[in-house]
Parts: C-alpha cells; sequence; structure tokens
C-alpha cells in the first residue's frame, strides 16, 4: 500500500472523527452569543438526532466547555472555554477592573485580599493586596499553587463538573500540609458544599496557620471568570469569623462581575 494510501475502515472513522470534531466546533460557536440552549436546539441546529446531540454535549460538558445551569436541562458556555480564551491582555483587563475592588475589600476587612485565576491543575494568583496589620499573610501574586489547596482555587474547581476536576489530577492529591484534602473523593466532597453554601474554605490545606475564604466571580451569563479570596493567620481567622467576611466578599465579587459587564 502506498504511504498516502488508507485502508477503507480508517477513512470512515477519518470521516466520523472529522464529522464529530466539526460539531463539537458548530455547537461552541452556536452557544457563543446565547445565554443557554436546549438539547433540541443543538440537534435541530446541527441536523442530528437527539442522541447524538446529548453524546456530544456530555463529551463537551466532561472537559468542562460546556456546563448545565443548576437544576435545569439548558446548556451554556462552561469554563475551560474561558480559560483556553483568555490571554495575557484579559487578564490585565481584570486585574485593572478587580484592582479597586480588591482595595475595598481589604480596607472593610483589614487583611489580604488576593485574585485567582484556574490554570490547569493550578491556581494562579493574578494580584494581591496585603493586610494593613502587623501581623498578617503575604500576598502570592504571580505563584501558582494546587488549586484544590488554595481557598480561591476550589471556588474555581467547584464550577467544573466531577470528571474535569478528577482529569486535572490523574494521579491524585499531593498532600501540601497535614490538613491537605486526602484524595480525589474528598475533594469532590468539599467541593459539593463550596457549590450549596456559595463559598470555599482552606484552613492550613496548603500552609499551616494561615486560613481564608474563597467566593467566584461570574461574568453576565453566569460564567465563572475568576475568584476572590481573604487570607488572614488562623489565629484570626476561624469558622466563627466566616459569617462576617462574607458580607464584603459577595459586594466585592458583585462589583467585579458589574465592571466586567
Amino acid at each position: 500500500m502506498a504511504k498516502n494510501d488508507r485502508a477503507p475502515d480508517t477513512a470512515i472513522r477519518d470521516s466520523y472523527g472529522a464529522a464529530s470534531v466539526a460539531n463539537a466546533l458548530r455547537t461552541l460557536l452556536f452557544l457563543r452569543g446565547r445565554e443557554s440552549v436546549r438539547l433540541t436546539d443543538v440537534s435541530d441546529h446541527l441536523g442530528i438526532a437527539r442522541s447524538t446531540a446529548h453524546r456530544l454535549l456530555s463529551t463537551l460538558r466532561t472537559h468542562g466547555f460546556v456546563e448545565q445551569e443548576p437544576g435545569g436541562k439548558r446548556y451554556r458556555l462552561g469554563p475551560a472555554l474561558l480559560a483556553l480564551a483568555r490571554g495575557m491582555v484579559d487578564e490585565q483587563a481584570l486585574i485593572r477592573v478587580a484592582r479597586p475592588h480588591l482595595e475595598t475589600l481589604r480596607e472593610a476587612t483589614q487583611e489580604t485580599a488576593n485574585l485567582l485565576v484556574l490554570d490547569g491543575p493550578d491556581a494562579f494568583f493574578l494580584d494581591g493586596l496585603e493586610s494593613p496589620r502587623t501581623l498578617r499573610v503575604a500576598p502570592r501574586t504571580g505563584d501558582h499553587l494546587a488549586a484544590y489547596g488554595a481557598a480561591g482555587g476550589k471556588a474555581l474547581l467547584a464550577e467544573l463538573p466531577p470528571e474535569a476536576v478528577r482529569m486535572r489530577y490523574p494521579q491524585g492529591l499531593s498532600r501540601l500540609t497535614d490538613h491537605t484534602l486526602p484524595d480525589l473523593d474528598a475533594l469532590l466532597a468539599d467541593l459539593a458544599v463550596c457549590r450549596a453554601r456559595g463559598y470555599s474554605l482552606n484552613f492550613d490545606e496548603s500552609v499551616t496557620e494561615v486560613h481564608a475564604i474563597g467566593m467566584a466571580v461570574r461574568d453576565s451569563a453566569g460564567l465563572c471568570v475568576a475568584a476572590i479570596t481573604v487570607s488572614a493567620p488562623g489565629t484570626r481567622l476561624g469558622h466563627a469569623d466566616v459569617e462576617g467576611l462574607l458580607p464584603p466578599l459577595r459586594k466585592a465579587a458583585a462589583g467585579i462581575a458589574a465592571d466586567l459587564n
């Protein structure tokens, strides 16, 4: 057989694979500019059976490129696509928009405020402002940290389907401290709690005696684009202190979201 010749079954597989990729790309383009769509909208747009559209959307959902609305059956663009599209210019724009709100958050809490995004398995600290107190947690601007060990990282991971979280840690979780979550099942259980209550916690999970609260920042379509945190020494931030820090965190997240639009 000549070098460029293909066996008939290989050609069929390649043709099927190309059609699947094309349908996936057409689906993402169809979702662009729409708040959400139904399964039937996708099948009608692509001219494919509903069962085929369901498999396609399930695959895209597994990889975080689409997500289902909470409590519903409609689909919208997912966080993985936003991460793929995000470049340095967008990150700099996000920093500029978020900075005034981080300043307000720091002043309201007198603690260190951080802005994070998800970068593969890591949380990337885009910006941070240090607490004015003598005993304080230093900001980690420019650092990467395993997302499961950071409050902001967990707020971001909680936006992903469980399958996408597992894919980020094929070797499991490495222990950063004695309090790091022990395995993926424990992480997924913790992320479910984060989603239900609307914020995440990191108590000694990355650095001993450093505690933090994290919260997702969403755009006008409801997609998570970043997370913000308040970090403090464990002597000042315990479980009893969390409730009092939530209002300024929510205000900062809402302010960033509003200014992004």
